[in-house]
């Protein structure tokens, strides 16, 4: 390491009130600067962090006690909880391919990334997580890096020369692992009904929740799928593996399986890095709607809270609190709409995991996160509904009738009501 490597909280000393700092999020949120930041408590003052954090993956142990720091995130869930209850995070409703121009736009003092060791030439790399780090490194005041010797260097993703950061902190820790969503029977009838709507030479996307999940497990049959998406789990290895997933037929990017970012556990991460076909993107790559719809016949495989009569989706509240963000889903979507042979997938469950309520429903009970434009196929276990072309009578018509059996009789009556 450089003789400008310092430890952790130094780092996290030369955070100064009035700054405003960026922190790389999902796998490769640097956890070691995470602590020091959560030790630092009382030391912090005036401090606005911001940072795409992932749900389900990333924390942000920032308290109370860290007095006039404020947080943005592009997403609210569980793990932000406390956090959220201190009374210090705004969350700010964006489409993923807008969050770098928003995170630069804040003017950002000090970026804290963490980067995989330096190879003989003295580059590092962003590991398994590119994400935003490409796009707003160059618009940073301060860099500092985490180096973390468990990161897996990726032949093909991008590199940042050791000299760039100003400061470089040595860590050596496990990559958090996670484990896949169990299948369950519901999950199962959804994945298959979806996956008979994915064709031999399609590109796919898949959101990283159980039922997307469970539909590229049903894809195994298929024949030289294309891979290009945010994130990514250890559901596609199979269907590489096999050859199922060979991007032979991409009109870009051909015989590469392009990402953001990966999770999983370890056996996943050493066998990405030992796999040549992979390719780590940023978001303005991964989540751009002209790269997007220059991918032919991609799939955009994704799933919402409900959907209403009207043609529209929540993918973001449950029971009236904020569960989410509507994070990539509507740039898939949108370009998923304008690839040439493209679909749009929305996938969920007829009905809450009670059975109590309808996921179909005659009005959203939260916000609007695809427009009935942008909808194209939404898929149940009772079927699918094409919402591509029909009118607004032919849409609700086809939502009833994937809709759960107990609850089309109140559909039909509201649906009436609402013409």
């Amino acid at each position: 390491m450089p003789g400008r490597t310092i430890d952790a909280d130094a780092a996290v000393r030369l955070i100064r009130p009035g700054m405003t700092v960026f922190v790389q999020g999902s796998i490769g949120q640097p956890l070691s600067l995470m602590r020091a930041l959560a030790d630092a408590g009382g030391a912090l003052r005036d401090v606005h962090f911001v940072s795409p954090l992932t749900p389900g993956v990333n924390g942000f142990p920032i308290g109370p006690e860290a007095e006039g720091c404020r947080f943005t995130s592009f997403f609210d869930y569980r793990e932000l909880r406390r956090s959220f209850r201190a009374g210090g995070i705004a969350f700010v409703p964006s489409h993923y391919s807008d969050i770098a121009d928003r995170i630069a736009g804040a003017g950002v003092d000090v970026a804290l990334i963490q980067l995989s060791p330096p190879d003989a030439a003295g580059l590092c790399g962003t590991g398994l997580c590119a994400d935003f780090v490409p796009d707003i490194l160059d618009r940073c005041g301060l860099v500092i890096a985490e180096i973390n010797a468990a990161m897996p260097a990726i032949a093909n993703g991008p590199k940042v020369p050791l000299d760039r950061p100003d400061h470089v902190v040595a860590a050596d820790y496990p990559l958090p692992a996670f484990e896949p969503p169990a299948p369950d029977p519901t999950a199962e009838r959804i994945a298959r009904n979806a996956a008979a709507l994915v064709r031999d030479g399609d590109c796919i996307q898949f959101g990283v929740g159980r039922i997307p999940q469970q539909v590229v497990r049903a894809l195994g049959d298929r024949n030289d799928l294309g891979l290009h998406g945010g994130l990514v789990t250890p559901v596609v290895r199979p269907l590489i593996e096999s050859g199922a997933i060979n991007g032979r037929r991409k009109t870009i990017d051909r015989a590469m399986h392009v990402t953001g970012a990966a999770i999983g556990d370890q056996c996943f991460y050493d066998w990405i890095a030992g796999h040549a076909a992979w390719a780590f993107r940023p978001v303005s790559h991964t989540h751009d709607i002209a790269v997007l719809g220059s991918l032919d016949g991609l799939v955009a495989i994704n799933s919402a809270i409900e959907v209403d009569l009207f043609g529209q989706a929540n993918a973001e509240t449950a029971g009236g609190r904020q569960v989410s963000g509507s994070g990539g889903l509507v740039d898939f979507v949108r370009g998923a709409r304008r690839s040439h042979g493209g679909r749009a997938l929305i996938c969920l469950p007829s009905t809450s995991p009670d059975g109590r309520r309808s996921s179909i429903v005659p009005r959203l009970s939260g916000p609007t996160t695809l427009c009935r434009t942008d909808m194209h196929y939404v898929v149940t276990e009772h079927g699918v509904a094409d919402l591509s072309h029909g009118s607004v009578e032919a849409r609700a018509r086809a939502l009833i009738d994937i809709a759960a059996p107990q609850f089309r009789d109140a559909l039909e009556a509201e649906g009436r009501a609402m013409r």
